[in-house]
This record gives C-alpha cells, structure tokens and sequence, in this order.
C-alpha cells in the first residue's frame, strides 16, 4: 500500500485543482485558500509516508514547486508592479 501513496499524493493535488476549479464563479471568500492548504498538507502527508521510488520523487518534485513557482510569480509581479 505504500508504494502507491506517491500517486495518490499527486491525485489529491489535481482533486484540489478539480475542486477549486468547480467553484469558480461561486461565491465562497476566502474558503479557497483552506482548500488549497488541506490539499497540499493531505498531499504532503501522502508523499511523507509513501515508500521510495518514481511516485516518491515525482510527488516530491511536484510538491517543490509548486510553492516556488507561486512565490517567484508573486515577486516578479511586485517586480514589475515597481516600475523598474
């Protein structure tokens, strides 16, 4: 059972995705963003107890970037919001 929690960390991650994306429109505050933090915490729980292998180092992977690519996003739109 271990050896697949890989792949169910990355299938919570696109079920958040479907999710979010069925409520778009709805009007639901800021109820968007503890979905995402419950979908990444399961995830990341997913991947923490999942047994090594592909599974193990695509979720991981997935899981990195994720937060980077959203920071560097935020910081290059502060970047060109300055005026530079």
């Amino acid at each position: 059972m271990r050896k697949y929690l890989g792949i169910v960390s990355i299938l919570i991650l696109i079920a958040t995705y479907l999710i979010l994306q069925s409520l778009v429109g709805k009007q639901i505050g800021h109820l968007w963003v503890l979905i995402i933090v419950i979908g990444y915490l399961a995830s990341a729980l997913a991947f923490w107890y999942s047994k090594s292998g592909f599974w193990r180092k695509a979720s991981a992977t997935i899981l990195t970037v994720l937060p980077v690519g959203y920071l560097l996003i935020i910081a290059l739109f502060m970047f060109g919001m300055s005026g530079f």
